[in-house]
């Protein structure tokens, strides 16, 4: 009997205890948002990300000039082999030329996003945030319906981000 109940007691003291020790440790539960797009543009090195896009756009858009008019005789069905093979051949050279560009601009993008990854971890944990949300697909995707102002991080993340 003596046993059973020095085990209850000490289970008792196991229980309380803990529930004392996990009472001193707040966890966050407030969700926050931020505005991705815009501090990724004020992020310092984003003028990178610019240079790589202009020069894309000047690689890419005389592509898209020549295949334009080659596209409409398809579609209208009055376009000759010569001018059918064409057109696959600049749709398979545009093709490519996008997916270079595209893998240069997140080759100069991907260093800063992890910077602001780390940035509005950093600034959550300071103001109590469990969780944030990129502003545009949240509500894009329906996540997100409603938002009061007071849970936007992005200025604050903007400020934290450095110079």
């Amino acid at each position: 009997m003596n046993r059973n109940w020095l085990f209850v007691v000490m289970l008792a003291g196991l229980l309380f205890g803990g529930s004392l020790i996990a009472q001193n440790r707040p966890t966050p539960t407030r969700i926050g948002y931020v505005d991705a797009e815009k501090v990724v543009q004020a992020h310092k090195d984003f003028k990178k990300v610019q240079d790589v896009r202009t020069q894309a756009e000047r690689e890419l858009k005389p592509l898209r000039d020549q295949l334009q008019p080659l596209e409409a005789k398809l579609r209208a069905g009055n376009a000759t082999a010569k001018e059918q093979q064409d057109y696959r051949v600049l749709a398979q050279s545009l093709q490519e030329a996008g997916r270079k560009w595209t893998e240069r601009s997140n080759a100069v993008l991907k260093p800063i996003t992890e910077e602001i990854d780390q940035v509005i971890a950093r600034v959550a944990q300071q103001q109590g945030f469990a969780i944030v949300l990129d502003k545009k697909v949240a509500a894009s995707s329906g996540l997100v319906v409603y938002a009061a102002e007071e849970l936007e991080i992005t200025n604050a993340v903007i400020r934290a981000l450095p110079k």
